[in-house]
């Protein structure tokens, strides 16, 4: 997914990202995602430009393979 961080949750480790459409799985919209990783939600702060991996497990899912874009913040 690309996207934008609209806001971070460092207690929960969440990220609130507006985000194009994610292709077979949902339109686009502004949602929260558990960030698994430590170190990927580390790198996150608001404003960022960012591409991920959305991991979905039956009606779980996260972010992984975060990267921000250069330019960002």
């Amino acid at each position: 997914m690309t996207g934008v961080v609209v806001s971070l949750d460092a207690k929960l480790q969440t990220a609130t990202v507006k985000h194009g459409q994610i292709k077979g799985w949902m339109e686009a919209m502004t949602m929260e995602y558990p960030v698994r990783s430590k170190s990927d939600f580390a790198k996150l702060h608001e404003g960022d430009k960012i591409t991920a991996t959305v991991d979905v497990s039956g009606s779980d899912y996260s972010l992984s393979n975060v990267q921000v874009q250069s330019g960002s913040q």
